[in-house]
């Protein structure tokens, strides 16, 4: 078997090519959600978050990812976003003590593509003006609310304990890198 990163392409959206609006490079893709925002809303059997869930574990082991799109930009960001996620999650044992973790998480700020903080230096371009950059934030702010519900279905089981197979990928850095 081929090593991670020897040549084995990392998983890309089939979202590539869809038509959707943009903003920093990412396409703003539709969202089965219930949370408020600038999302359209997903017809789909499967949308980017399920995509990011599905892809998350084998994309781990990859240090490069070629960017073909829009809809793989939302996919790295989501994808690191599911990192610091599971990495939040790491020392709560309990369903209930991880949801409140990833609730004071997703409710912090966090930087858009150029600004100061920002980890993924050029692979995004950097925001044309204040709306566009505010359309960024307001899109990844309702991914990842409906992200970090999403992950807390895979990483606890229904009787609220870990399942430690998920929780083993909190140390694993996507690309080499990571959101703080």
């Amino acid at each position: 078997a081929e090593k991670p990163g020897s040549g084995m392409p990392a998983y890309h959206s089939k979202s590539i090519g869809a038509a959707a609006d943009e903003a920093c490079g990412c396409a703003l893709l539709p969202l089965k959600t219930k949370t408020r925002g600038p999302a359209p809303p997903c017809t789909d059997d499967e949308d980017i978050i399920d995509e990011v869930i599905k892809y998350f574990r084998p994309n781990c082991l990859f240090r490069n990812f070629d960017v073909k799109g829009g809809a793989d930009r939302t996919l790295i960001y989501l994808t690191l976003s599911m990192q610091q996620m599971l990495r939040e999650c790491e020392r709560h044992k309990a369903r209930a003590d991880g949801e409140k973790a990833l609730q004071a998480l997703v409710l912090k700020q966090f930087p858009t593509p150029g600004a100061p903080g920002w980890p993924l230096g050029g692979m995004f371009p950097v925001p044309n003006d204040i709306q566009e950059g505010e359309t960024w934030r307001l899109y990844m702010k309702q991914a990842r609310e409906e992200l970090a519900t999403r992950t807390l279905d895979v990483l606890y089981y229904a009787d609220g304990s870990k399942n430690k197979w998920w929780n083993s990928f909190a140390k694993r850095k996507f690309m080499g890198k990571e959101l703080k």
